[in-house]
């Protein structure tokens, strides 16, 4: 929890319940709005009954200052012609106002869907964007509390509001037992149009998020959740970019539990380590939004996604962007917090920025592509960097000049890589699980580790050598099709220390599945991921090898890790290279379109960061060197 405040608060081992409000700056709102569907909503059974809307009325609406320069919305069509598989026969679309001239307070019949982009002053822009999804049963959209009001909020906080009409109601040919796919059509289009417009707008393509509200929020989950297929072909190049929003922001969301199976969640949910970090925000007086939200922390813990649930005593649902007197009124300041915690509104995050370890407007490049899984990349004292092919059976190599060779097939299924300060490569060879020392000139090989106690070790996964030629080893244990070994032998998935007199020796244990491992260039420090377990930890390292002071350095695992000169830490889980500083705070995101398996510094000058991820290789141009030979 990152809750820090005077209000008093029940905390639980995985959300709490405010019981005091923080008190937001307001200004007066025109008029009172009560939504006048009684929750519709596709799989939830909970209306909002006629006495919560008569308290509403009660309430003074109150919402925050908003920034005096911010820039006038700017309407941008979402698709370039007919939406995808719309056929127009809704008829014309219908707005309504709680009085004549006043503002719109709900849509339908939209079948030609829009964004509308909020773009905060220049003195507050912090480069996150957001696609806003109201909600409405997927019948109307509740297009002021829950929209406008949002996108005005989101500039007042340096944050460009991009404000999403979708398609509704639901076609009467569509599945009633189902989610209108034309929303997620709609939903992933916006993001893709967003990324893709980042340069125009002003916008940092690796802080996009997407905020909605009741089925808005079952759109945003289902759109964070379902990023590696698109719902519809490819229109345009806009597409080309993606539609994975880098965090999601899920306000009471309805329907994310099955309507039938109500231990689970929906099928469209598909929590995966891909999914980005989430922030909830509901009543508790809110019962279907509480236990499908639950469900889904649950799912995300698992997972080892980020996620953060603020429960409130009471406001029922559809509160939105009113304040006043309730707890619920606190949630824009709560997920502002969250948002800059996760260094999501940090200007220096942008790629390219004044700050930001990348260099000023380097792009992400793909070198090579065709492999069946990448992994371990490591480079020589000139630069060159080796990765291994695991499926394929062979390490290849990256040269100074831009030419990709095979160094060694078969390579025992090679899986991490590293040079000792000597040359010599080191390799966790996975085929019979053991860890290798190859002479790169002649390519001989030699076996330094085949097991522990005289039982076969799990599998050796990345491997760093410490200046005077001790070398520390992950071994978590990933079942493979080609091993012709028996059951697990090891009792443990531990953290290895292998001395330059070749004795093995098992320096830590407490880990679910250790995977990444690097070190500092002194030699003092070691950073381990905990794969399993979501966090990575940092030591100190002993002259015998052993290991003390053992501290979370922060509530993320990784594949595989480096460090740069400035003693950042990078890492590589789910689609992106994600970056810490060495006080464990997240300072960078690198989107990849490929899951990252692992990462190095390389490059004539040790300024170009080498990407493994998935079937390919990429690289991208840095601001700093590289401090680690892996």
């Amino acid at each position: 929890m990152r809750e820090k405040r005077k209000a008093k608060t029940l905390i639980t081992s995985s959300f709490y319940i405010s019981l005091a409000p923080l008190p937001l700056a307001p200004r007066p709102y025109s008029k009172p709005y009560i939504n006048p569907i009684t929750f519709p909503f596709l799989w939830l059974d909970f209306p909002v009954s006629r006495t919560r809307a008569l308290a509403a009325l009660a309430l003074p609406l109150l919402l925050p200052v908003l920034a005096v320069a911010a820039d006038k919305p700017v309407v941008y069509d979402l698709w370039p012609g007919v939406a995808p598989g719309e056929k127009g026969d809704v008829g014309e679309e219908v707005t309504k106002s709680s009085k004549p001239g006043g503002p719109v307070n709900s849509v339908t019949n939209i079948s030609k869907p829009t964004l509308t982009v909020y773009k905060p002053s220049k003195d507050k822009d912090t480069g996150a964007a957001i696609v806003i999804a109201p909600g409405g049963g997927y019948n109307v959209l509740a297009w002021e509390h829950e929209g406008t009001q949002v996108g005005e909020w989101l500039q007042s906080i340096g944050v460009t509001g991009v404000l999403l009409k979708y398609r509704v109601p639901r076609r009467t040919d569509q599945p009633k037992d189902a989610p209108p796919i034309g929303a997620l059509q709609d939903a992933q289009r916006a993001i893709s149009t967003t990324r893709a417009k980042a340069k125009e707008w002003g916008i940092d393509p690796n802080r996009i998020g997407m905020l909605g509200f009741s089925a808005g929020g079952h759109l945003t989950a289902w759109a964070a959740t379902n990023f590696d297929k698109r719902a519809y072909s490819t229109v345009d190049d806009l597409d080309k970019a993606s539609c994975r929003p880098d965090f999601a922001v899920l306000i009471y969301p309805g329907g994310v539990v099955d309507r039938t199976k109500k231990e689970q969640l929906s099928p469209e949910i598909r929590i995966s380590k891909e999914t980005p970090p989430c922030f909830f925000a509901l009543a508790y007086n809110d019962p279907g939004p509480l236990d499908g939200s639950l469900k889904m922390m649950s799912a995300l813990k698992q997972a080892g996604v980020s996620a953060e649930l603020h429960v409130y005593s009471e406001g029922g649902h559809g509160f939105g962007m009113r304040t006043g007197d309730k707890p619920h009124a606190a949630w824009p300041k709560r997920c502002e917090e969250w948002m800059r915690a996760e260094k999501f509104l940090t200007s220096t995050n942008a790629v390219g920025g004044t700050n930001s370890p990348v260099a000023p407007g380097a792009k992400l490049e793909k070198l090579a592509g065709g492999f069946k899984f990448t992994e371990g990349p490591a480079p020589d004292a000139e630069g060159n960097v080796y990765f291994t092919d695991q499926p394929n059976d062979r390490i290849m190599k990256w040269s100074l000049d831009d030419k990709l060779s095979t160094f060694m097939e078969p390579c025992g299924r090679s899986n991490g890589l590293c040079f000792d300060k000597d040359g010599t490569l080191w390799a966790c060879a996975d085929e019979k699980n053991e860890l290798w020392k190859i002479d790169v000139k002649t390519k001989e090989k030699k076996v330094v580790v085949k097991d522990y106690d005289g039982k076969l070790l799990n599998g050796p996964n990345d491997v760093w050598v410490r200046p005077d030629g001790g070398a520390y080893f992950t071994d978590p244990y990933y079942k493979r099709p080609y091993w012709k070994r028996g059951p697990k032998e090891q009792d443990k998935e531990a953290v290895y220390y292998l001395s330059p007199e070749g004795k093995l020796t098992r320096v830590d244990e407490q880990y679910v599945q250790p995977n990444g491992i690097i070190g500092t260039p002194d030699g003092k420090t070691l950073y381990v991921a905990d794969i399993g377990g979501g966090k990575t930890y940092v030591y100190d390292i002993q002259a015998d090898g052993s290991l003390k002071n053992r501290k979370e350095f922060c509530a993320m695992g990784s594949d595989g890790m480096t460090i740069d000169e400035e003693g950042n830490v990078y890492f590589t889980l789910n689609r992106a290279v994600t970056v810490y500083d060495k006080t464990g705070k997240k300072i960078l995101q690198i989107d990849v379109p490929e899951g990252t398996t692992n990462v190095c510094f390389g490059g004539k000058d040790m300024k170009t960061l080498f990407i493994t991820a998935g079937t390919g290789f990429y690289s991208i141009a840095m601001r700093v060197k590289g401090a680690a030979r892996q």
